[in-house]
């Protein structure tokens, strides 16, 4: 190991670009299908256990610092000292150690940072066509061959055997697929209903929210690209779109389009204001709590209503999050968020976000698209937002913006010049 004074986005020596990309690309790929792949082993060799997600996982963030050790620099040895040190002090005054909010931090400073080291946003328009390409050829293998599909992934079972659901919690009787694989009678899909069904597409996610959140991931990158790049721009996007009909995402499908109007819209610096998002999501939900009167049904308002409710009982300690770290918010993101890591942290890790000097606008529209994602999908979901399978591939993204890419490296397929603009080399100055 060793602390190194290379500026990410100059060129690497080709040796070691080459292997760096390799590691990258297993990591990133495996980051996205492990849960496919253990539900595979599942179905056909051995009985998953939670364990062995935690094992999976642990492998994985493990590749990252091998990743970053070669190159390891002082801003993420402090960063990740300062955070665990904050964590390790909150587990003092819980009396108890709670390892859930230990790795839902570390995804984000870790694939960031991996991220930064690769630094090329050739290479990351490259994995990310790989992997939507992988989640695409899957969703339509599922939707087409749903009986072949089921045979090679007993989905329910997977999650019954890593403690995920109950066999009691199944009201589809004899369904494989995950709870939320099937529109429950009387809701129904709403993209497309009479020509998809019931069955929400899952791909190798495992389940349909995912999918969906994946959908939203991949909008965003297309759309943060400059006018010049309006054919990789429609690549992501109309992929994005397709991911969000087959799994029936209703939170995609509302995020994708009010993406979709900020690219119209808003331009230039006026993106920051989004920074404000999540204090504004807190105040709306602890408004609707008070004043919404439909109780707390299963659906949209209902979920928001008995979220406001939940965070209107939080007193300090919880705010704090010295207290209520062991209560299961189940879809209460920002509930779950502060019992975890306490506002502190939150305020932190947010401010640190946009403090990242983003060179160019690309960079600082995806920035503001991720964090409509974010600051969003924390009202409707309790920890899908912390998944692996599409977490590290956002914070990878988010990393892999935030230097220049100067010259090609040797990632690139051609070792020639990246030409900036004039308007561009102003705005990251």
């Amino acid at each position: 190991m060793q602390f190194s004074a290379h500026v990410p986005g100059t060129p690497l020596l080709r040796a070691d670009a080459l292997a760096s990309t390799k590691w990258v690309s297993a990591i990133l790929i495996g980051s996205v299908v492990y849960q496919a792949l253990l539900a595979l082993m599942h179905t056909h060799f051995y009985r998953a256990s939670s364990l062995a997600v935690a094992a999976a996982e642990f492998l994985i963030y493990l590749a990252c610092l091998l990743v970053l050790s070669k190159r390891i620099r002082l801003e993420f040895v402090a960063i990740v000292a300062l955070v665990l040190a904050y964590l390790l002090l909150l587990s003092i005054f819980r009396n108890a150690l709670e390892f859930k909010g230990f790795r839902d931090v570390m995804i984000p400073l870790l694939f960031y940072w991996l991220g930064r080291h690769v630094a090329d946003i050739g290479y990351a328009d490259r994995i990310l066509k790989i992997l939507v390409g992988v989640v695409l050829i899957s969703g339509f293998f599922e939707l087409f061959f749903l009986d072949q599909y089921t045979r090679l992934l007993d989905i329910f079972s997977y999650y019954v055997s890593t403690g995920t659901v109950t066999i009691a919690a199944n009201f589809i009787s004899d369904s494989v697929l995950n709870l939320n694989g099937l529109r429950p009678e009387g809701i129904g899909r709403t993209i497309f209903p009479a020509l998809l069904g019931n069955h929400r597409i899952s791909s190798v996610f495992l389940e349909p929210v995912s999918l969906g959140n994946f959908a939203v991931i991949v909008a965003a990158w297309g759309l943060s690209k400059p006018g010049a790049e309006y054919k990789q721009m429609l690549f992501f996007v109309l992929s994005a779109i397709t991911l969000i009909a087959l799994s029936d995402s209703r939170y995609g499908l509302i995020v994708v389009s009010a993406l979709i109007a900020m690219r119209m819209a808003v331009k230039g610096r006026l993106n920051i204001a989004v920074v404000i998002l999540p204090l504004v999501s807190i105040v709306v939900l602890v408004l609707i709590g008070l004043f919404f009167e439909g109780g707390h049904a299963d659906n949209i308002m209902g979920r928001l209503s008995w979220t406001g409710t939940t965070l209107l009982s939080f007193d300090i300690e919880k705010i704090l999050g010295a207290q209520g770290f062991n209560i299961p918010y189940g879809d209460m993101g920002y509930a779950y968020l502060l019992s975890r890591w306490g506002v502190l942290l939150c305020i932190a890790l947010w401010a640190a976000l946009w403090m990242a000097k983003m060179p160019d606008e690309r960079g600082v529209r995806f920035r503001a698209y991720a964090a409509v994602y974010i600051s969003l999908i924390l009202t409707v979901s309790g920890t899908s937002f912390f998944a692996l399978k599409t977490a590290g591939l956002l914070w990878f993204l988010m990393g892999s913006c935030t230097y220049p890419n100067v010259k090609k490296t040797a990632l690139s397929h051609a070792a020639v010049p990246h030409k900036i603009s004039g308007r561009e080399l102003n705005y990251a100055h």
